[in-house]
């Protein structure tokens, strides 16, 4: 099966995550960081979940799933090993026009989630439509020694400078030449090395514009 690779805006949607071992902590990390509203389905968690749920940042319902536990739910997780009860989650969910994840058991998922790596704004997703995860782990563990800190640091300044930039040059073409010729530039190298104040000096010759972070 091809899957259709795209990222979603989660913020204020209702997410449920089923279990509350290591994997369900993970995802629940992964919502959060999306604002998205998740609600944790499970007689025991993690520590850091249970810490989570008494601060008030999710929901826990303290106990096993059951049916209409996913009545509104836009996105639906389960990480538990349980057959029958991954089966309900996946009729329940899909009546209710749910997104859902059966993590490992692909016949219970309308899509599945990538191996993602961040620095900062950079999102790096890799995927193996299903066929091999520990392969798109690995592959994320590999490019985490190639895309460093420096990423996250220029996309920083990067974002600085769009709005004042477009202001500058008006021209989609102008601009777009522009951050190519920024990109191909030592700036991520100084960034690298801590050389920040360089760094903004080499944005500035070439976009005419200087990052105020």
């Amino acid at each position: 099966m091809e899957y259709y690779p795209v990222y979603l805006n989660l913020s204020g949607k209702p997410c449920v995550v089923i279990g509350g071992n290591p994997d369900a902590e993970c995802k629940v990390a992964g919502l959060l960081r999306a604002k998205a509203e998740v609600t944790v389905i499970g007689p025991e968690v993690t520590p850091g979940l249970a810490k989570l749920a008494q601060d008030g940042t999710i929901c826990w319902r303290e106990r096993p799933f059951r049916c209409g536990d996913l009545t509104g739910a836009y996105l639906v997780i389960s990480t538990i090993a349980d057959e029958a009860i991954n089966r309900q989650v996946w009729d329940e969910g899909e009546a209710n026009n749910a997104m859902v994840n059966v993590m490992d058991v692909v016949p219970y998922c309308n899509f599945i989630a990538p191996s993602i790596l961040r620095q900062g704004d950079l999102t790096v997703a890799i995927s193996t439509n299903g066929k091999a995860p520990a392969l798109a782990v690995r592959l994320r563990q590999f490019l985490e020694k190639k895309l460093g800190h420096e990423y996250g640091r220029f996309l920083a300044m990067a974002g600085a400078i769009r709005s004042p930039l477009a202001d500058k040059y008006p021209d989609l073409q102008t601009r777009r030449q522009m951050w190519y010729q920024l990109v191909d530039s030592d700036v991520l190298d100084l960034l690298k090395h801590g050389q920040d104040d360089q760094a903004r000096r080499r944005f500035a010759e070439i976009m005419g514009v200087e990052p105020t972070i």
